[in-house]
Order: structure tokens, then C-alpha cells, then sequence
């Protein structure tokens, strides 16, 4: 799911904060504040009775399936990472477009503008490098969302992961295996959030030499 996420949110950021104010940049704001706003089970939902049960495209579950080709395995799990990347995308293209404008209102930028740098070299010479701490603790926070949606999504899809596995603690009331689930969700989490202090700090010289 990051794989795609990942690299889908930092375009549509970065191609909204380039042509801000545009028709582009309009549709990309609708769209992802109203990807924001959709919780994951309506979208698991509506995926499954559009893709699944009227269309045959793909497959509702994701687990039990005959996986012998590559076709066969993104059928089989295309499902989940969609409903997954539908409200992360939209969560990093948002804090990404943010971060990238932020950039391009700064006296440096406007200096390389009256220079008669071209708006991608801008970007991507001047304003990408400046914006990377922020860019890179949006994708942090926002892949620490997962942590809560695999939830939803393992259960929907009928995945045996570590969500599922808790779900079914919380109703056997093994508080012992919830416990160490939720030790898992944490780690992973605080782990998220290091790597992104981490490439903040190394993105940026003057935190390196505090």
C-alpha cells in the first residue's frame, strides 16, 4: 500500500502546488476533501458491490483465493490496497501541496521567478529540497493511519493479519494477545515517527547543526 501511495500523493502535491488556483488544483482539492471526509468501511463497501458483486473485475476477499499469476494476485488484492490508499492519498497530496506552496511563497523562490527559472526547476531544485521535513512527517502520519485502517480492511477482505488477529481477541477478551497487538501498532507507529525526525533533521543543515 505505501508502495503506491507513496509516489501517487507526492504528484498530485506537487502537480496541485504547481498549478495552484487552476482548474486542476480545483478538481484535486474537491476530490480529496471528499476522499477525506469517507471513512474506510463505506469505501471497503462500495468497492466490493461496484468491483466485486456487479462488475466480477475482482475478487471480494483477499484471502483463500487461488493466487498463480501475477494477474491473479493484483485481482486478488487490489481491493484492499485501494481502500486503503483512497484516504492516505488524499491525506499526503493535501500536506504535501501545502507544504510545496508554503515553499513557493518565499523570497528565494520569488528571487529564482525574477531570475527566469522555469516553474519545474523551481520546484523541483528550490522548493522540493526546502520542503522535504514536512513532506516526509505528512507521509509519516499518514502511513501511521494505516495502523487504525488495516482494521476495518483486514476484516472486510477476510485477511488473517495482526488487525484481524486483535479483532478476534477483543471478542474472545484474550487481553493478553490485545496487548501485545497493540505493543505491535505502537512500535510501529514510534518507528514511523523516528524515521521521519530522522529525515528531517538530515533533509535540513541547520537541524543537523544544532
Amino acid at each position: 500500500t505505501a508502495l503506491v501511495s507513496v509516489p501517487v500523493a507526492l504528484t498530485l502535491g506537487i502537480g496541485a502546488a504547481m498549478g495552484r488556483g487552476g482548474r486542476l488544483d480545483g478538481a484535486l482539492n474537491f476530490i480529496t476533501l471528499s476522499l477525506v471526509a469517507v471513512p474506510e468501511f463505506l469505501v471497503a463497501t462500495l468497492a466490493v458491490l461496484i468491483f466485486a458483486v456487479n462488475l466480477g473485475w475482482l475478487s471480494a476477499l483477499s484471502y483463500g483465493s487461488d493466487v498463480t499469476s501475477p494477474w491473479q494476485f493484483m485481482r486478488t488484492y487490489a481491493l484492499p490496497v485501494m481502500t486503503l490508499c483512497c484516504v492516505i492519498v488524499a491525506q499526503m497530496a493535501r500536506m504535501t501541496r501545502a507544504a510545496v506552496i508554503d515553499q513557493l511563497d518565499s523570497p528565494y523562490v520569488e528571487m529564482a521567478r525574477l531570475k527566469g527559472v522555469s516553474p519545474v526547476r523551481i520546484v523541483l531544485r528550490h522548493a522540493l529540497p526546502n520542503a522535504i521535513g514536512p513532506i516526509v512527517n505528512a507521509v509519516a502520519l499518514s502511513l501511521s493511519y494505516l495502523l487504525g485502517g488495516v482494521v476495518i480492511v483486514e476484516t472486510i477482505f477476510n485477511y488473517p493479519g495482526i488487525a484481524s488477529l486483535m479483532v478476534d481477541a477483543v471478542t474472545n477478551r484474550d487481553m493478553a494477545l490485545v496487548q501485545g497487538c497493540t505493543m505491535l501498532f505502537c512500535a510501529a507507529y514510534l518507528g514511523l515517527v523516528l524515521m521521519a525526525d530522522l529525515c528531517a533533521i538530515l533533509s535540513n543543515p541547520r537541524l543537523r547543526t544544532q
